[in-house]
């Protein structure tokens, strides 16, 4: 079933006339919006034109009568008080593809309000399919499997939470069908205590009613206790929902910086002395070598001439001793005197021309300091300088951001009155978590009881059906509807048991499909007769639920309900209001990459733009067929369609 179109016409936030086309080819389809813009109404409206008064989404609601919960959706400024749905879809058939097109349509507001349908097959009229649309939906897409097919975040998040399991138990019994067995069962029962209540009252008969009828009172109490479970999840996930609001509400006040003043105030503190005794080093430095950088290329010329006098100092020494040894060479030989003469006095002149006027006349061990100054100290101390500049900077930065926090205006009576309802809050959880222990409590030791008194009427039932042979009439009914009962009992058992090592071998791809390679579990059972189902390691040992985090376990109902879906062997949309608002970014996109493209022939996605955002777009666009964005006018109060996905800033 692929859906080709949705028309609106005055339904809900959609004033007047509005169309979402599908002619994509390829799976997504991806709708855009703000919370309360027309998203979840989008997904009534399908429910609606395919279910009427079977919708799942009418029997959750608040509404008890029909006609109020159609009333409901009427657009407040619709002109011509009408209101309608269209929805168009394919489906694939043995001859080919079907083309369906159903409207229902209703006035607004009218006293007595009449809903009319009518069904299109292949472009024709058809008053067959108008007058038994219910019967023919119910082939193709049963109502009590839509929520396998069309749900939202929220549902994951409180089937997530849901330790009983039982609304995935009656989408299992569902998927195989077992719900028309119930139907069969509970009218054979029912017909039993009519015929039961004429039939003689021998003590067998008497007994198994008894017996029967302490089994009944404990199924009783036990969907009793599983309703109000059921209603303390539901709390519960309110009530963490609320608490979360809190919190972000709390720390965007400034509560967390008002918890931690003192610790800011003493970082501030710690700063403020490094950077006293930074200063007080820079002065240091200051007074020293330092300043001589700025005259860095002057210094480099005294060392350059002072090097040069050196060198001449050390000649002119040279030169002394030379005409020393030069007297005591020549003494006594005036032949050697005026050879040796010659050759000093030729020295001396080229000294002499070579001379360069004393400036500094440093000693050597003044220009050895110097040169240590220009060539390590000055360096050293410039890069010192440097790095001691940096981090008073990083210092003035941290001093600056724990100003600005110490100078918050923070409400402390509205921080005071947070914190309360936090507290409060978080004591309503904890009595909802005590009550949903005792009630867990209860359920078992009543589900024990049961299994206990079940034993004992079957062996009641052998006795009493033994007897009944030589009874007529009446006897011989109950006889043979308790038969019936047992064998449906038996079959369902059966049945169940066949499909569910399917069923957990299926769970188990799906799961590892989505799930992270470090997961603890290597498989997946569902019981054939309780239908729980139970996690095992690589290694075969059980794996609690409690160990999965929020975000895999969210997985893992995503993989059971993909799993469903499979096996149940529908090609029907899947239809996900806000699918990715609890899950963090692993997990979403895992679900992006791995399940939204398999998920079904089409899946429509409807999203925030915090969910799918720019990141998040462009790994599913290359699986996007379609895409429209709802954009609501604050001055009408209505909701339009435009064309394409428009990202958050």
């Amino acid at each position: 079933m692929i859906i080709k179109s949705l028309k609106l016409h005055n339904f809900g936030v959609y004033a007047g006339d509005n169309e979402f086309s599908f002619e994509g080819k390829k799976p997504i389809v991806l709708i855009g919006g703000m919370n309360g813009r027309g998203k979840t109404t989008f997904l009534e409206a399908i429910l609606l034109a395919l279910y009427g008064s079977n919708s799942f989404a009418y029997v959750e609601s608040e509404y008890k009568v029909y006609t109020q919960y159609l009333r409901s959706f009427v657009n407040r400024d619709a002109i011509d008080n009408l209101c309608w749905i269209e929805l168009e879809f394919d489906i694939q058939s043995g001859d080919g593809i079907e083309k369906y097109r159903i409207i229902r349509e209703w006035e607004g507001f009218s006293k007595r309000l009449n809903e009319s349908l009518l069904v299109y097959k292949d472009g024709e009229y058809s008053e067959f399919l108008t007058n038994n649309w219910s019967m023919f939906v119910e082939n193709i897409l049963p109502s009590a499997l839509s929520n396998l097919f069309i749900f939202d975040g929220e549902k994951i998040a409180e089937l997530a939470v849901d330790t009983s399991n039982e609304q995935l138990k009656k989408a299992i019994r569902s998927m195989l069908g077992i719900s028309v067995l119930d139907v069969v069962k509970n009218d054979v029962l029912r017909n039993l205590k009519r015929i039961n209540k004429d039939a003689s009252n021998n003590d067998l008969s008497i007994e198994l009613n008894n017996i029967r009828d302490k089994k009944e009172s404990i199924s009783i109490q036990l969907e009793e206790l599983a309703s109000e479970r059921d209603r303390i999840q539901m709390e519960m996930v309110s009530n963490n929902s609320k608490k979360e609001m809190l919190v972000q509400m709390y720390s965007s006040r400034g509560g967390i910086a008002e918890e931690k003043r003192q610790e800011t105030m003493q970082k501030k503190s710690d700063c403020t002395s490094e950077l006293a005794m930074i200063e007080g080093k820079l002065v240091e430095y200051a007074s020293n070598d330092l300043p001589l950088l700025l005259v860095k290329d002057l210094l480099i010329d005294v060392k350059e001439h002072a090097e040069i006098e050196n060198e001449e100092m050390i000649l002119r020494k040279s030169l002394n001793q030379i005409n020393a040894l030069q007297k005591q060479y020549s003494k006594g030989s005036p032949k050697k005197k005026a050879e040796s003469l010659a050759f000093v006095e030729f020295i001396n002149k080229t000294a002499n021309e070579q001379h360069t006027e004393q400036i500094y006349a440093l000693s050597d061990y003044s220009l050895f300091q110097l040169t240590d100054l220009i060539e390590n100290k000055m360096d050293e101390s410039s890069n010192d300088v440097i790095s001691i500049l940096k981090r008073e900077k990083v210092l003035e930065e941290k001093i600056g951001e724990y100003d600005s926090y110490l100078n918050l205006d923070i409400n402390t009576q509205e921080l005071s009155e947070i914190n309360e309802e936090i507290r409060r809050v978080d004591a309503q959880i904890i009595k909802s978590e005590m009550e949903l222990s005792s009630i867990s409590e209860k359920i078992t030791t009543l589900e024990a009881r049961l299994r206990e008194i079940t034993k004992e009427f079957n062996h009641a039932l052998e006795s009493y059906l033994a007897n009944a042979e030589y009874q007529d009439g009446a006897s011989r009914t109950t006889k043979y509807s308790e038969m019936l009962i047992n064998i449906i009992d038996k079959y369902l058992i059966e049945l169940q048991r066949r499909k569910a090592e399917l069923l957990g071998i299926t769970i188990t791809d799906c799961y590892k499909n989505l799930a992270s390679k470090r997961s603890l579990i290597g498989s997946i059972t569902v019981d054939p007769e309780t239908l729980d189902y139970t996690f095992y390691s690589d290694n075969g040992i059980v794996v609690p639920k409690d160990s999965l985090s929020a975000g895999e376990q969210q997985i893992m109902i995503i993989s059971i309900l993909w799993a469903l879906a499979i096996c149940a062997k529908q090609k029907l949309p899947v239809i996900i209001d806000t699918p990715l608002s609890r899950l963090d970014s692993s997990h979403r996109k895992t679900i992006i990459k791995k399940y939204f493209p398999h998920a079904s022939q089409q899946t429509i996605i409807l999203s925030t733009d915090s969910e799918v955002d720019k990141r998040y777009y462009q790994m599913m666009k290359n699986d996007i067929g379609d895409e429209y964005t709802l954009v609501y006018d604050e001055k009408t109060k209505s909701t339009s369609i435009k064309k394409g996905y428009e990202l958050g800033e």
